[in-house]
Formats: structure tokens, C-alpha cells, sequence
């Protein structure tokens, strides 16, 4: 790979919206014209140890493909580009990404503010999931300005 586009090493650097197209690639040596899709959910390790450290996180490898598998990768990478993000974690539902964004900037303490009138399970994690890590929920009539800045004071 070519660092600095993102583009294959075979091929010329590519400008950016054949990065918007293209990104994410990775082609093998033999320069195949389409990305494979790689269906499996396990990979295979050349010893215990290359297992472990892959497991534990000490080797960056893929372990499991419901966590991270390399199709997933390049649409992220993909996606990235087309937003002119620095990167992108794709989901497998919506509120998937919703716990997701939640649970990585949420910590025990926390309080968030959230307008009653929510889809159906956004109000499930915010009244069931987060309370048991120690995060705090308000909510508010969406519509109403005052309740929102009392809530904010």
C-alpha cells in the first residue's frame, strides 16, 4: 500500500474521489481487479502464542469476524474517505452505533439529558443499561426550551 493515498502499491496514486470509491483496498500481490469477501468467522494462528497475543490484543490480527473481519475493514476504511473522516467503525444495526457512541464516551458519574420522545429502544439503554454503570439519566420535553436549559443548570 501506498501510505499516503491509501492506494495499492501496483497501481498509480489514486486522486480523491477514486479514493471515495476505491479506498480501503487491498489487493494481493496479484493485483486482482475486485476486493475478496472474506466469509468466515474464525482465522487460523501458527501457535498458542500467536493465538493469545492475537486474543488478548497484544498482536493486531483478526480474532473473530463479528468483531472485525478485513471486508468489514475496507468498507469502513471506504466510508472514511468518502466522509473525509481519519477513520470508520461500522455497526450491525442502528442502535448498535447508538450503544456504541454511548458506552465510548460514558463513564460511571455521568449524567445525560435526553428528550422523553425517543425511539423505543434508545429509552430501553438509557433506562435499563446505562443506570447499571452508573450513569444518570434525565429527561425532558424535547419541544420544551426551559426544561433543557433547567436540565443543563
Amino acid at each position: 500500500m501506498n501510505d499516503a493515498s491509501n492506494t495499492p502499491s501496483c497501481l498509480p496514486p489514486w486522486r480523491l474521489r477514486t479514493r471515495q470509491v476505491r479506498g480501503g483496498l487491498s489487493r494481493s500481490s496479484f493485483c486482482e481487479t475486485a476486493e475478496g469477501l472474506f466469509m468466515t468467522s474464525g482465522y487460523v494462528y501458527e501457535s498458542a502464542e500467536e493465538a493469545q497475543e492475537s486474543f488478548d490484543g497484544t498482536r493486531d490480527r483478526y480474532v473473530y469476524s463479528r468483531v472485525k473481519n478485513p471486508t468489514i475493514r475496507i468498507f469502513e476504511m471506504r466510508l472514511a474517505e468518502i466522509e473525509g473522516a481519519l477513520d470508520c467503525r461500522a455497526t450491525s444495526s442502528g442502535m448498535a452505533a447508538v450503544f456504541a457512541a454511548l458506552a465510548c464516551n460514558l463513564k460511571t458519574g455521568d449524567r445525560v439529558v435526553a428528550a422523553r420522545a425517543l425511539f423505543g429502544s434508545c429509552t430501553y439503554i438509557l433506562t435499563e443499561v446505562l443506570p447499571r454503570f452508573g450513569i444518570r439519566i434525565t429527561f425532558v420535553d424535547g419541544t420544551d426550551l426551559n426544561q433543557w436549559e433547567e436540565a443543563f443548570a
